[in-house]
Protein backbone atom coordinates (compact mmCIF):
# COMPACT_ATOMS: atom_id res chain seq x y z
CA UNK A 1 0.00 0.00 0.00
CA UNK A 2 2.68 2.12 0.60
CA UNK A 3 4.72 2.24 -2.58
CA UNK A 4 1.98 3.36 -4.07
CA UNK A 5 0.89 6.02 -1.97
CA UNK A 6 4.59 7.78 -2.32
CA UNK A 7 4.48 7.22 -5.80
CA UNK A 8 0.92 9.69 -6.15
CA UNK A 9 2.70 11.90 -3.18
CA UNK A 10 5.66 12.44 -5.74
CA UNK A 11 3.35 13.04 -9.04
CA UNK A 12 1.41 15.60 -7.10
CA UNK A 13 4.68 17.35 -5.76
CA UNK A 14 6.00 17.06 -9.41
CA UNK A 15 2.80 18.75 -10.99
CA UNK A 16 2.62 20.83 -8.16
CA UNK A 17 5.89 22.53 -8.44
CA UNK A 18 5.90 22.88 -12.14
CA UNK A 19 2.67 24.85 -12.32
CA UNK A 20 3.10 27.18 -9.13
CA UNK A 21 -0.18 25.83 -7.75
CA UNK A 22 -2.02 23.34 -6.46
CA UNK A 23 -3.55 20.49 -8.94
CA UNK A 24 -7.07 20.90 -9.93
CA UNK A 25 -8.45 17.66 -7.79
CA UNK A 26 -6.85 15.94 -5.50
CA UNK A 27 -8.92 12.84 -3.27
CA UNK A 28 -7.27 11.63 0.15
CA UNK A 29 -9.40 8.30 0.56
CA UNK A 30 -9.65 5.74 3.30
CA UNK A 31 -8.02 7.51 6.02
CA UNK A 32 -9.10 8.30 9.61
CA UNK A 33 -9.78 12.01 9.69
CA UNK A 34 -9.29 14.05 12.72
CA UNK A 35 -11.28 17.62 11.81
CA UNK A 36 -10.49 20.33 14.26
CA UNK A 37 -13.61 20.32 15.84
CA UNK A 38 -12.86 17.01 18.47
CA UNK A 39 -14.84 14.81 15.43
CA UNK A 40 -13.15 11.84 13.74
CA UNK A 41 -14.26 10.12 10.73
CA UNK A 42 -13.30 6.81 10.07
CA UNK A 43 -12.42 5.56 6.49
CA UNK A 44 -12.49 9.34 5.38
CA UNK A 45 -12.56 10.99 2.73
CA UNK A 46 -11.51 14.52 1.02
CA UNK A 47 -11.45 15.97 -1.77
CA UNK A 48 -9.44 19.12 -2.50
CA UNK A 49 -9.61 21.54 -5.59
CA UNK A 50 -8.01 24.25 -6.79
CA UNK A 51 -6.29 24.64 -2.88
CA UNK A 52 -9.70 24.30 -1.17
CA UNK A 53 -11.80 21.56 0.34
CA UNK A 54 -14.60 21.09 -1.74
CA UNK A 55 -16.15 17.78 0.32
CA UNK A 56 -15.20 16.03 3.39
CA UNK A 57 -17.10 12.82 5.39
CA UNK A 58 -17.28 8.59 5.11
CA UNK A 59 -16.81 6.53 2.59
CA UNK A 60 -19.89 8.09 0.74
CA UNK A 61 -18.91 10.89 -0.40
CA UNK A 62 -18.95 10.76 -3.98
CA UNK A 63 -15.57 11.05 -5.45
CA UNK A 64 -15.42 12.79 -8.90
CA UNK A 65 -14.28 10.58 -12.44
CA UNK A 66 -11.42 12.45 -13.26
CA UNK A 67 -10.03 12.64 -9.65
CA UNK A 68 -6.04 12.04 -8.40
CA UNK A 69 -6.85 9.73 -6.00
CA UNK A 70 -4.40 8.75 -2.97
CA UNK A 71 -5.22 6.05 -1.14
CA UNK A 72 -4.02 6.15 2.40
CA UNK A 73 -5.68 3.36 4.41
CA UNK A 74 -4.94 2.86 7.75
CA UNK A 75 -2.97 5.91 8.24
CA UNK A 76 -4.46 9.65 10.17
CA UNK A 77 -5.36 13.42 8.89
CA UNK A 78 -5.59 15.81 11.08
CA UNK A 79 -5.69 20.04 10.03
CA UNK A 80 -1.84 21.28 9.79
CA UNK A 81 -0.83 22.28 13.11
CA UNK A 82 -0.72 25.78 13.81
CA UNK A 83 1.98 27.50 16.40
CA UNK A 84 0.51 30.46 18.19
CA UNK A 85 3.34 32.03 19.60
CA UNK A 86 6.85 32.46 17.55
CA UNK A 87 9.61 34.93 16.93
CA UNK A 88 10.93 35.52 13.40
CA UNK A 89 13.33 38.23 15.01
CA UNK A 90 14.67 35.19 17.10
CA UNK A 91 17.25 32.13 16.13
CA UNK A 92 16.71 30.06 18.89
CA UNK A 93 20.29 30.74 19.29
CA UNK A 94 21.99 33.43 21.95
CA UNK A 95 22.79 35.71 19.23
CA UNK A 96 19.27 37.12 18.84
CA UNK A 97 18.93 37.69 22.92
CA UNK A 98 22.05 40.09 23.65
CA UNK A 99 19.96 40.83 26.74
CA UNK A 100 20.98 37.37 27.82
CA UNK A 101 24.27 36.85 26.86
CA UNK A 102 26.07 39.52 24.62
CA UNK A 103 27.52 38.04 22.13
CA UNK A 104 27.99 41.07 19.76
CA UNK A 105 31.60 41.05 19.37
CA UNK A 106 31.22 38.12 17.60
CA UNK A 107 27.80 38.66 15.91
CA UNK A 108 26.70 41.69 13.71
CA UNK A 109 23.09 42.26 15.77
CA UNK A 110 22.26 44.64 12.73
CA UNK A 111 23.40 42.07 10.08
CA UNK A 112 21.93 39.38 11.64
CA UNK A 113 18.82 40.84 11.93
CA UNK A 114 19.09 42.32 8.39
CA UNK A 115 18.95 38.43 7.18
CA UNK A 116 16.26 37.28 9.32
CA UNK A 117 14.08 40.12 7.85
CA UNK A 118 15.14 39.19 3.74
CA UNK A 119 15.79 35.12 4.46
CA UNK A 120 12.62 33.49 5.80
CA UNK A 121 12.84 30.42 3.81
CA UNK A 122 14.97 28.67 6.49
CA UNK A 123 12.14 28.96 8.59
CA UNK A 124 9.37 28.46 6.85
CA UNK A 125 10.57 24.91 5.71
CA UNK A 126 11.32 24.26 9.42
CA UNK A 127 7.88 25.00 9.88
CA UNK A 128 6.31 23.36 7.02
CA UNK A 129 8.60 20.12 7.96
CA UNK A 130 7.13 19.63 11.31
CA UNK A 131 3.41 20.19 9.80
CA UNK A 132 3.09 23.62 11.24
CA UNK A 133 0.66 25.29 8.42
CA UNK A 134 0.08 28.56 10.42
CA UNK A 135 2.11 30.74 12.64
CA UNK A 136 1.57 33.95 15.49
CA UNK A 137 4.46 36.28 15.10
CA UNK A 138 3.94 37.85 18.42
CA UNK A 139 6.12 40.52 19.07
CA UNK A 140 8.88 40.99 16.54
CA UNK A 141 9.95 44.39 14.04
CA UNK A 142 7.69 46.31 11.72
CA UNK A 143 8.91 44.03 9.10
CA UNK A 144 6.72 41.29 10.70
CA UNK A 145 3.77 42.50 10.31
CA UNK A 146 4.33 42.47 6.31
CA UNK A 147 5.20 38.94 6.64
CA UNK A 148 1.86 38.28 6.74
CA UNK A 149 0.90 39.27 3.04
CA UNK A 150 4.26 38.27 1.47
CA UNK A 151 3.75 34.26 3.06
CA UNK A 152 -0.09 34.14 1.99
CA UNK A 153 0.38 32.74 -1.42
CA UNK A 154 3.36 31.32 -1.13
CA UNK A 155 3.05 27.59 -0.81
CA UNK A 156 5.97 26.89 0.77
CA UNK A 157 5.59 29.25 4.09
CA UNK A 158 3.44 28.82 6.60
CA UNK A 159 0.55 31.14 6.93
CA UNK A 160 1.59 34.35 9.10
CA UNK A 161 0.14 36.54 11.54
CA UNK A 162 1.58 39.46 13.45
CA UNK A 163 1.41 42.07 16.08
CA UNK A 164 4.41 43.81 15.55
CA UNK A 165 6.88 45.38 18.19
CA UNK A 166 6.02 44.71 21.31
CA UNK A 167 5.41 47.77 24.26
CA UNK A 168 7.07 47.99 27.59
CA UNK A 169 7.20 50.19 30.57
CA UNK A 170 10.69 48.45 31.07
CA UNK A 171 14.30 50.77 31.24
CA UNK A 172 15.04 51.93 27.58
CA UNK A 173 18.26 50.99 27.86
CA UNK A 174 17.24 46.84 28.90
CA UNK A 175 14.86 47.49 25.39
CA UNK A 176 17.76 49.06 23.57
CA UNK A 177 19.31 44.95 23.91
CA UNK A 178 16.53 44.21 21.55
CA UNK A 179 16.76 46.98 18.59
CA UNK A 180 18.86 47.41 15.69
CA UNK A 181 20.47 51.05 14.80
CA UNK A 182 17.24 52.02 12.98
CA UNK A 183 14.81 50.03 14.19
CA UNK A 184 12.83 48.42 16.93
CA UNK A 185 11.14 45.78 18.07
CA UNK A 186 10.51 46.49 21.70
CA UNK A 187 9.12 50.16 22.23
CA UNK A 188 9.00 52.08 25.64
CA UNK A 189 5.52 52.93 26.69
CA UNK A 190 6.23 56.40 27.69
CA UNK A 191 2.74 57.82 28.03
CA UNK A 192 -1.28 57.12 27.27
CA UNK A 193 -0.80 59.76 23.80
CA UNK A 194 2.14 57.93 22.46
CA UNK A 195 0.73 54.46 23.22
CA UNK A 196 -2.64 55.62 21.59
CA UNK A 197 -0.62 56.75 18.37
CA UNK A 198 0.94 53.17 18.40
CA UNK A 199 -1.60 51.30 18.42
CA UNK A 200 -3.06 53.05 15.41
CA UNK A 201 0.09 53.10 13.33
CA UNK A 202 0.24 49.09 13.61
CA UNK A 203 -3.44 48.92 13.54
CA UNK A 204 -2.92 50.78 10.07
CA UNK A 205 -0.23 48.58 8.91
CA UNK A 206 -2.42 46.00 9.00
CA UNK A 207 -1.25 44.08 12.71
CA UNK A 208 -3.12 40.94 14.18
CA UNK A 209 -2.96 42.10 17.40
CA UNK A 210 -1.20 44.73 19.90
CA UNK A 211 1.37 43.21 21.79
CA UNK A 212 2.48 44.51 25.65
CA UNK A 213 5.19 43.16 27.20
CA UNK A 214 5.08 42.86 30.91
CA UNK A 215 1.94 44.68 33.38
CA UNK A 216 3.82 47.01 35.73
CA UNK A 217 1.48 47.20 38.26
CA UNK A 218 2.84 49.25 40.52
CA UNK A 219 3.79 51.90 38.08
CA UNK A 220 1.07 54.17 38.11
CA UNK A 221 2.30 55.81 35.10
CA UNK A 222 3.19 52.37 33.00
CA UNK A 223 -0.45 51.58 33.89
CA UNK A 224 -2.04 55.05 32.93
CA UNK A 225 -0.51 53.99 29.65
CA UNK A 226 -1.47 51.07 29.25
CA UNK A 227 -5.17 52.00 30.04
CA UNK A 228 -4.50 53.69 27.45
CA UNK A 229 -3.68 51.08 24.73
CA UNK A 230 -6.02 49.26 25.78
CA UNK A 231 -9.02 51.93 25.04
CA UNK A 232 -6.77 52.28 21.28
CA UNK A 233 -7.00 49.23 20.93
CA UNK A 234 -10.31 48.17 21.21
CA UNK A 235 -11.45 51.53 19.40
CA UNK A 236 -9.20 49.95 16.32
CA UNK A 237 -11.21 46.56 16.39
CA UNK A 238 -7.61 45.29 16.97
CA UNK A 239 -6.84 42.44 20.03
CA UNK A 240 -4.95 43.29 23.14
CA UNK A 241 -2.18 40.38 23.63
CA UNK A 242 -0.26 40.51 27.15
CA UNK A 243 2.82 38.58 28.50
CA UNK A 244 2.02 38.35 31.79
CA UNK A 245 3.27 35.48 34.05
CA UNK A 246 1.98 35.64 37.39
CA UNK A 247 -1.78 35.54 38.71
CA UNK A 248 -1.76 39.35 39.79
CA UNK A 249 -0.84 40.48 36.50
CA UNK A 250 -2.95 38.35 34.65
CA UNK A 251 -6.24 39.09 36.65
CA UNK A 252 -5.22 42.79 35.37
CA UNK A 253 -4.68 42.21 31.51
CA UNK A 254 -8.30 40.65 31.86
CA UNK A 255 -9.63 43.71 33.34
CA UNK A 256 -8.17 45.50 30.76
CA UNK A 257 -10.16 43.14 28.49
CA UNK A 258 -6.70 41.54 27.53
CA UNK A 259 -7.90 38.48 24.30
CA UNK A 260 -4.53 36.80 24.16
CA UNK A 261 -3.07 35.70 27.38
CA UNK A 262 0.70 34.54 26.61
CA UNK A 263 3.03 32.51 28.90
CA UNK A 264 1.47 30.47 31.72
CA UNK A 265 0.82 31.96 34.77
CA UNK A 266 3.20 30.42 36.93
CA UNK A 267 3.37 31.55 40.36
CA UNK A 268 0.14 30.43 41.74
CA UNK A 269 -2.93 28.32 41.04
CA UNK A 270 -5.82 30.59 39.42
CA UNK A 271 -8.38 31.27 41.06
CA UNK A 272 -12.25 31.57 40.64
CA UNK A 273 -11.67 35.18 39.69
CA UNK A 274 -8.91 34.84 36.91
CA UNK A 275 -11.57 31.94 35.40
CA UNK A 276 -14.30 33.98 35.46
CA UNK A 277 -12.48 37.06 34.34
CA UNK A 278 -11.00 34.67 31.27
CA UNK A 279 -14.58 33.50 30.48
CA UNK A 280 -15.86 36.42 30.12
CA UNK A 281 -13.34 37.71 27.56
CA UNK A 282 -13.44 34.96 25.79
CA UNK A 283 -9.92 34.71 26.17
CA UNK A 284 -7.20 32.17 24.28
CA UNK A 285 -4.56 31.24 26.82
CA UNK A 286 -0.87 30.10 25.67
CA UNK A 287 1.11 28.19 28.08
CA UNK A 288 4.33 27.97 26.40
CA UNK A 289 5.51 25.56 29.00
CA UNK A 290 8.93 23.95 27.57
CA UNK A 291 10.49 27.91 26.78
CA UNK A 292 12.06 28.10 30.23
CA UNK A 293 13.84 24.48 29.78
CA UNK A 294 14.46 25.38 26.24
CA UNK A 295 17.05 28.10 28.00
CA UNK A 296 17.90 25.63 30.40
CA UNK A 297 19.24 23.20 27.85
CA UNK A 298 20.99 26.00 25.35
CA UNK A 299 23.26 26.92 28.66
CA UNK A 300 24.29 23.94 29.38
CA UNK A 301 24.90 23.42 25.81
CA UNK A 302 27.79 25.33 26.17
CA UNK A 303 29.50 22.05 28.58
CA UNK A 304 28.16 19.85 26.29
CA UNK A 305 26.57 19.52 22.87
CA UNK A 306 22.92 18.68 22.90
CA UNK A 307 21.21 15.77 21.39
CA UNK A 308 17.91 16.60 19.80
CA UNK A 309 15.36 14.46 18.21
CA UNK A 310 15.09 15.70 14.66
CA UNK A 311 14.05 12.56 12.69
CA UNK A 312 12.26 14.69 9.76
CA UNK A 313 15.41 16.57 9.00
CA UNK A 314 13.07 20.12 9.90
CA UNK A 315 15.74 21.63 12.04
CA UNK A 316 16.87 25.32 9.95
CA UNK A 317 19.92 25.92 8.90
CA UNK A 318 21.29 28.06 11.79
CA UNK A 319 19.92 25.56 14.83
CA UNK A 320 21.65 22.79 13.10
CA UNK A 321 24.74 25.11 13.35
CA UNK A 322 24.49 26.23 17.13
CA UNK A 323 23.80 22.24 17.93
CA UNK A 324 27.19 21.45 16.57
CA UNK A 325 29.23 24.32 17.71
CA UNK A 326 27.60 24.91 20.78
CA UNK A 327 30.62 24.13 23.16
CA UNK A 328 32.71 26.67 20.77
CA UNK A 329 31.22 29.91 22.73
CA UNK A 330 31.90 28.61 26.07
CA UNK A 331 35.38 30.20 26.42
CA UNK A 332 33.33 33.40 24.50
CA UNK A 333 31.06 34.04 27.46
CA UNK A 334 31.12 37.67 28.97
CA UNK A 335 34.08 37.32 31.94
CA UNK A 336 31.54 38.13 34.45
CA UNK A 337 29.03 35.84 33.13
CA UNK A 338 28.17 32.77 35.85
CA UNK A 339 27.37 29.85 33.80
CA UNK A 340 27.30 27.32 36.40
CA UNK A 341 24.54 29.40 38.47
CA UNK A 342 22.48 30.45 35.85
CA UNK A 343 22.24 26.52 35.08
CA UNK A 344 21.33 26.38 38.84
CA UNK A 345 18.64 29.24 38.97
CA UNK A 346 16.85 27.62 35.91
CA UNK A 347 17.22 24.09 37.00
CA UNK A 348 15.24 25.45 40.10
CA UNK A 349 12.74 27.65 38.55
CA UNK A 350 11.78 24.89 35.53
CA UNK A 351 11.11 22.85 39.27
CA UNK A 352 9.22 25.38 40.75
CA UNK A 353 6.74 26.26 37.90
CA UNK A 354 6.45 23.99 35.64
CA UNK A 355 4.45 21.96 37.93
CA UNK A 356 2.13 25.39 37.95
CA UNK A 357 1.77 25.61 34.72
CA UNK A 358 1.09 21.88 33.95
CA UNK A 359 -1.54 22.44 36.80
CA UNK A 360 -3.20 26.01 36.12
CA UNK A 361 -3.02 24.27 32.18
CA UNK A 362 -5.15 21.52 33.49
CA UNK A 363 -7.75 24.03 35.13
CA UNK A 364 -8.25 26.37 32.08
CA UNK A 365 -9.10 23.74 30.29
CA UNK A 366 -11.40 21.80 32.39
CA UNK A 367 -12.75 25.35 33.12
CA UNK A 368 -13.78 25.48 29.31
CA UNK A 369 -10.95 28.68 28.71
CA UNK A 370 -10.07 28.68 24.70
CA UNK A 371 -5.87 26.97 25.16
CA UNK A 372 -4.10 27.21 22.17
CA UNK A 373 -0.98 25.53 21.98
CA UNK A 374 2.47 27.88 21.67
CA UNK A 375 6.18 27.03 21.62
CA UNK A 376 7.61 30.96 21.93
CA UNK A 377 9.32 29.65 19.27
CA UNK A 378 13.24 31.34 18.59
CA UNK A 379 14.45 32.04 22.19
CA UNK A 380 17.69 30.36 22.71
CA UNK A 381 16.91 26.17 22.96
CA UNK A 382 13.35 26.38 21.43
CA UNK A 383 13.70 26.06 18.02
CA UNK A 384 11.48 27.22 14.97
CA UNK A 385 8.82 24.23 14.08
CA UNK A 386 10.40 20.94 15.79
CA UNK A 387 9.62 22.98 19.29
CA UNK A 388 5.61 22.08 18.34
CA UNK A 389 5.92 18.48 19.41
CA UNK A 390 7.88 19.19 22.73
CA UNK A 391 4.93 21.60 23.97
CA UNK A 392 1.52 19.43 22.83
CA UNK A 393 4.02 16.42 24.33
CA UNK A 394 4.07 18.73 28.02
CA UNK A 395 1.03 19.52 27.17
CA UNK A 396 0.02 15.34 27.36
CA UNK A 397 2.48 15.26 30.42
CA UNK A 398 0.01 17.92 32.24
CA UNK A 399 -3.42 15.77 31.95
CA UNK A 400 -4.64 16.99 28.80
CA UNK A 401 -5.86 14.19 26.41
CA UNK A 402 -4.57 13.94 23.00
CA UNK A 403 -8.31 14.46 21.17
CA UNK A 404 -8.27 17.81 23.05
CA UNK A 405 -4.72 18.66 22.23
CA UNK A 406 -5.35 18.31 18.21
CA UNK A 407 -8.11 20.87 18.73
CA UNK A 408 -5.68 23.20 20.73
CA UNK A 409 -3.24 22.82 18.04
CA UNK A 410 -5.38 23.23 15.11
CA UNK A 411 -9.07 24.77 15.59
CA UNK A 412 -7.90 27.37 18.42
CA UNK A 413 -4.41 28.55 17.36
CA UNK A 414 -6.37 29.56 13.70
CA UNK A 415 -8.88 31.73 15.77
CA UNK A 416 -5.62 33.17 18.10
CA UNK A 417 -4.50 34.15 14.35
CA UNK A 418 -7.93 36.05 13.40
CA UNK A 419 -8.02 32.60 10.62
CA UNK A 420 -11.09 30.84 11.91
CA UNK A 421 -13.02 31.26 8.66
CA UNK A 422 -9.74 30.28 6.17
CA UNK A 423 -8.38 26.96 8.42
CA UNK A 424 -7.68 25.24 11.31
CA UNK A 425 -10.54 22.93 10.96
CA UNK A 426 -11.12 20.64 7.93
CA UNK A 427 -14.18 21.75 6.55
CA UNK A 428 -15.83 22.38 2.62
CA UNK A 429 -14.95 26.07 1.81
CA UNK A 430 -11.78 25.89 3.81
CA UNK A 431 -8.37 25.98 2.83
CA UNK A 432 -6.62 22.44 2.17
CA UNK A 433 -3.70 22.25 5.24
CA UNK A 434 -3.50 19.17 6.48
CA UNK A 435 -0.98 16.51 7.93
CA UNK A 436 -0.96 13.26 7.27
CA UNK A 437 0.54 10.78 9.88
CA UNK A 438 1.62 7.22 10.49
CA UNK A 439 0.36 6.77 14.03
CA UNK A 440 -2.91 7.98 15.58
CA UNK A 441 -2.47 11.39 17.60
CA UNK A 442 -5.36 10.77 19.60
CA UNK A 443 -3.76 7.77 21.37
CA UNK A 444 -0.65 9.46 22.24
CA UNK A 445 0.43 13.26 20.95
CA UNK A 446 4.11 11.71 20.30
CA UNK A 447 2.60 10.13 16.88
CA UNK A 448 2.61 13.42 15.59
CA UNK A 449 6.15 12.91 14.89
CA UNK A 450 5.40 10.34 12.63
CA UNK A 451 4.59 12.80 9.70
CA UNK A 452 4.51 11.86 6.38
CA UNK A 453 3.36 14.52 4.33
CA UNK A 454 2.08 18.05 4.51
CA UNK A 455 -0.14 20.00 2.96
CA UNK A 456 -0.55 23.74 2.32
CA UNK A 457 -3.23 25.23 0.54
CA UNK A 458 -3.75 22.43 -1.87
CA UNK A 459 0.46 21.41 -2.22
CA UNK A 460 1.31 18.48 -1.37
CA UNK A 461 4.72 17.66 0.55
CA UNK A 462 6.90 14.19 1.66
CA UNK A 463 8.43 14.91 4.75
CA UNK A 464 11.22 12.66 3.46
CA UNK A 465 12.23 12.32 0.17
CA UNK A 466 11.82 9.71 -1.76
Amino acid sequence: MKKPFYFLMCLVIICSCTQNKPSDVIVLKNATIYNGKGDVIKNGIIIIQGGTIVEIGDKTVNIPKAAEIIDITGQFVTPGLIDSHIHFAQTGFFDARPNVIDFRDYFDFDELQDDLKTNPQSYYDAYLRSGVTGVYDVGGFLWSITRQKDAENNYKAPHVAASGPLLSGADEKRLDYFNTSDAKQMVYLSSPEMGRETVKQYSKLGSTGIKVWGVMLKDSSFMKSLQAVADETHNQNNKLIVHATSLDQAKEALRLGAKILVHSVDDKEVDGEFIQLALKNDIIYLPTITVTRGYLEAFKSFKEKRDFDDANNALDVSAKTFLETSTDYLDKLPKDFNLEERISLLKNLCLRTEPIMMLNLKKVHESGIRVAVATDAGNPGTFHGISIYDEMEIMQKAGIEPKDIIVMATQNGAMAMDRADDFGTLEKGKFANLIILEKDPAIDITNFRTITHVMRSGVINPIHNE
